[in-house]
């Protein structure tokens, strides 16, 4: 039987094959930590791109919400506006003023006719606009209005509340935002027609809304009326509340309110622009213009002021007549 051959011993590999593997090692190492370094520098490459177009989308959604405030201001104002001249116009109080608002507010129009004080000044007008910016930049924006809200939150001011859905979306995928919104901005109403003028004048006597800057109506000890006279004098407004708001007025609801405004109706004027009237009637405008019942006791003959100076008796603490001689009429 034949016995197997001994295996040789393998021969030395040398310094050169050592050297071999040593630089086929580090050649390998080399390789491997250049690629973690790629892949580390393109994941981090992306990150600082997705960072600073966060940053960038959530500066325009910061610019957005700012523009949106101005914008509810230019276009709230402007809508009340054409609401009154529709009000002036038609010699009719509005059935629905909130409703008629919002078209108005949103679409530009009246009564399905577009009025020229909210040309390019709609709310969807910016919307469109808005769109446009944004694509420029790689943002698409779709703005959802759900409801538009106006209310008083003042004698002198309106609210008026956008509420919307918002998707915003990156063009180049690399996030998007879905979120509700409201957008809330108060409305001044200085300078702005009060529709009871319009109406009861027949468009003739436009009286826009500013408010007095007459404290003491009546100066001790002399009595001097010069103060209220002003006041008269310019169809100045107070704030009272036995009297109608200014969305009120533009309704014809003349009842109280917590945010009603009153002026005293300057009857040369209307002598001027040949407007009838009955001179036996309280000159507080909401009376001298309405039938409301109530106000038929009077202060006339009063120290210190016109002849046709007239002011129901519920009024002259307000104007501080009471401080002065008058007789009582009706």
């Amino acid at each position: 039987m034949m016995q197997p051959k001994p295996l040789k011993p393998l021969k030395s590999l040398g310094k050169k094959g050592l050297f071999y593997i040593y630089i086929s090692s580090v050649l390998l190492l080399i390789l491997i930590i250049v690629f973690f370094i790629y892949k580390e520098y393109k994941f981090t490459d992306r990150q600082k791109v997705m960072e600073t177009r966060l940053i960038a989308v959530n500066d325009f959604l910061k610019d957005m919400e700012y523009d949106s405030k101005r914008v509810i201001y230019v276009s709230g104002f402007r809508s009340l506006i054409a609401l009154e001249d529709y009000v002036s116009q038609r010699g009719q109080y509005l059935n629905d003023t909130e409703e008629i608002f919002r078209i108005a507010f949103y679409n530009g129009t009246v009564n399905g006719t577009a009025v020229d004080v909210l040309q390019n000044s709609s709310y969807s007008d910016y919307l469109g606009k808005l769109q446009e910016i944004s694509r420029r930049i790689g943002i698409d924006v779709f703005v959802n209005v759900t409801n538009i809200t106006l209310y008083h939150d003042s004698p002198w001011s309106v609210k008026v509340i956008i509420s919307a859905r918002i998707l915003v979306n990156d063009t180049r995928g690399l996030a998007n935002w879905d979120f509700a919104k409201n957008y809330t901005t108060s409305v001044p109403l200085t300078n702005i027609k009060d529709p009871l003028y319009s109406i009861g004048t027949y468009g003739k006597i436009p009286n826009p809304i500013r408010q007095t800057n007459v404290s003491d109506y009546v100066l001790s000890p002399s009595n001097n009326t010069e103060n209220l006279q002003i006041h008269l004098n310019n169809s100045f407004y107070i704030e009272n509340t036995k009297a109608p708001s200014f969305l009120m007025r533009l309704s014809g609801n003349f009842s109280p309110s917590p945010y009603g405004i009153e002026s005293l109706v300057y009857l040369p004027e209307l002598d001027t622009q040949g407007v009838e009237y009955d001179s036996d009637k309280s000159l507080v405008d909401y009376v001298f213009f309405t039938n409301l019942t109530g106000y038929a006791l009077l202060a006339c003959d009063v120290d210190n002021m016109p002849s046709w100076f007239k002011i129901d008796l519920n009024h002259t603490a307000e104007y501080e007549v009471d401080l002065l001689n008058f007789t009582q009429c009706s």
